[in-house]
């Protein structure tokens, strides 16, 4: 290249990086933060099986554990990774030891325009723990489960006038269980209708459904018998609203209000079909360094084919739950928990009642 050359081009050069730094600086802003949160406590569960026979009760010492990454930029896009960890060890409670859950979650949110947001969501979940398998297996009891699954979660959401909004959410899991359950498919969607109103509150309406297809489960016959050469899946429909309110300028006060019905259908005799009715109460006080808050959570399940001594099964459950916590300087804190929880039915197998009260202390940074 010739000095000439050179001299001709210094100056399309200078432009050139002049406006490329120039747009470099107008670029949105990032901003970043993170958390980490770490609970140790002691406490005492009564009836750890949720049996109504053989019950088991232990003290335990748990562990919890959460921490989060967050990316937001001036446009509202937003980049979140999430990792919760809880285990509970138990004393003396030979045929649990102790329950563990571990998730991540990893969460894409882009806006487009002022009216269009997409979203994806991914959320792996690791659970050794004992859960409730009598509404969708044939044994009807709890049972202490080991299992992986991973669930992703594509959604849209439209921003309307006044408040409004809609959102599409797409739904695939994958479920795998090392003993007892059988895996499974799940895939569907669920349709959102939302309202933002006053000091941050929002009331909301759902309808979804989805199908389970189970990797080797039988169908079974009116009697409750196998069948063999079939296979088994679950169409699930579900309706719901949710309403949260700050009923004061500060919210210090908040209600949440849920209620949800589900029907389960299976793809042969009818056997598993059942209907669930779900409500569920929370109240929150919150005023620095304070928070005390409580839930109630009723459930009723009731079974379209089977029968327990000529009468359609039915099973009916409460939970009651309840916390304070009190923080001392910026980082440390004291909890206090308690639960109790009573499930009743037609069939003995499913009646059952247990409580829990846990103490400890946390630690946020």
């Amino acid at each position: 290249m010739s000095r000439l050359d050179l001299t001709l081009c210094l100056p399309v050069l200078l432009f050139l990086f002049v406006h490329a730094d120039a747009e470099e600086k107008t670029k949105p802003l990032a901003v970043w933060d993170s958390t980490v949160a770490v609970d140790g406590g002691v406490g005492y569960r009564d009836n750890v099986l949720r049996s109504s026979i053989a019950k088991e009760n232990s003290g335990f010492v748990q562990l919890l554990a959460d921490a989060s990454v967050m990316r937001l930029s001036e446009t509202d896009a937003l980049l979140l990774f999430y990792l919760f960890g809880d285990r509970i060890q138990y004393f003396d409670a030979p045929t649990v030891n102790y329950e563990e859950i571990i998730s991540g979650t990893a969460q894409w949110i882009q806006p487009v325009g002022n009216r269009n947001e997409f979203g994806l969501q991914a959320t792996y979940l690791y659970q050794h723990q004992i859960m409730d398998a009598s509404a969708t297996e044939a044994f009807l009891r709890r049972i202490l489960v080991l299992g992986h699954g991973l669930e992703v979660n594509p959604a849209w959401t439209y921003k309307m006038d006044k408040g409004w909004e809609v959102e599409l959410e797409g739904v695939a899991i994958r479920q795998v269980y090392e003993h007892f359950l059988d895996d499974f498919w799940e895939g569907g969607g669920q349709v959102y209708l939302r309202r933002a109103y006053g000091n941050r509150s929002e009331a909301e309406l759902s309808l979804g459904s989805t199908l389970r297809s189970y990797d080797t489960r039988l169908q079974y016959d009116e009697s409750g018998v196998p069948m063999p050469d079939t296979e088994l899946a679950y169409w699930q429909a579900e309706a719901g609203g949710r309403w949260r309110h700050y009923w004061d300028a500060e919210r210090h006060w908040r209600t949440l209000t849920t209620l949800d019905y589900m029907l389960n259908r299976d793809n042969g005799t009818g056997y598993f079909d059942y209907d669930r009715l779900l409500f569920r109460q929370q109240v929150r006080w919150r005023r620095d360094p304070w928070e005390v808050k409580a839930n109630l959570r009723l459930g009723h399940y009731f079974h379209k084919l089977q029968v327990i001594d000529g009468e359609g099964r039915y099973r009916s459950y409460a939970m009651l739950d309840a916390g304070a916590e009190r923080w001392f300087w910026k980082h440390w804190k004291v909890y206090a928990n308690a639960e109790y929880e009573w499930s009743t039915s037609n069939d003995p197998r499913d009646k059952y009642t247990s409580w829990m009260a846990s103490t400890g202390i946390g630690l946020e940074f």
